[in-house]
């Protein structure tokens, strides 16, 4: 189930504070920027991806801010986070400017917000597998962030003239494997079995279609290898749509 709240409400406050008491089981608070030209948060991503694949374990509440001067005096996320952590300023202001995770009303993780959607979807997953039995965890080799470089080989010594008297000839060094070839990438509008122009609303319906197949209730009577299979091809489609979604503008 998602809600949206925006910040233009007077009562504003009252409503997320009112949610958040309400809701049973787990739940997303987050803000979010909203425009006259945007759709509204809840078909933008990461949300319409977390709410086709796990909204039968989480609920969401989205708090837009659409930069108005009805609602440039209001905080609502601030004021909750207040409430919520009012003896930690810092939990409390990571928890406004977060993706906060509560179960029955109560905070229990806060993930930071990195940016592109498929990031962020990433290590929502990650805290939610934590906090239920229900969603599995997200690939690890999947796990956004630039590796690290491999540090430089050093130079070998020179050798000193004794050695070279006892050196014996250098044997032939065997012939390198030919690098591997780069992986062909796929194009992400046959993983997600659509044609190229199709419009955003047809795109956006066959992702949606297509992601449902591999929620984790549906293969959860099956054994283990088919929960990793549906795993791999879950992140592939969402892959798949955030390109493909680009493309759409």
């Amino acid at each position: 189930m998602q809600s949206v709240l925006f910040f233009s409400d007077k009562q504003v406050r009252e409503k997320l504070f009112g949610r958040v008491d309400a809701t049973r089981g787990l739940l997303l608070v987050t803000g979010v920027r909203h425009g006259p030209t945007q759709r509204s948060p809840e078909l933008r991503e990461p949300f319409a991806a977390l709410e086709d694949v796990f909204g039968e374990v989480l609920s969401q509440v989205l708090v837009a801010d659409e930069g108005g001067v009805d609602g440039m005096w209001r905080d609502p996320l601030g004021d909750l986070g207040e409430r919520l952590y009012p003896n930690d300023k810092k939990a409390a202001y990571a928890a406004s400017t977060g993706y906060l995770l509560l179960q029955d009303g109560r905070p229990r993780l806060v993930v930071r917000k990195h940016g592109p959607p498929a990031e962020d979807l990433w290590f929502i997953q990650e805290a939610l597998s934590r906090l239920s039995p229900r969603v599995p965890p997200p690939d690890p080799a999947r796990r956004p962030g630039a590796r690290r470089p491999e540090p430089a080989p050093r130079a070998p010594r020179a050798p000193e003239a004794e050695d070279l008297e006892d050196t014996p000839p250098p044997r032939p060094r065997p012939r390198a494997a030919p690098p591997a070839p780069e992986p062909r990438k796929v194009d992400p509008w046959t993983v997600l079995g659509i044609a190229r122009g199709t419009s955003a609303d047809e795109a956006r319906r066959a992702f949606r279609a297509l992601i449902a197949q591999y929620h984790p209730d549906k293969v959860a009577h099956l054994a283990p290898e088919f929960h990793a299979l549906a795993e791999r091809r879950t992140r592939e489609i969402l892959d798949a749509w955030a390109e493909v979604e680009r493309e759409l503008g």
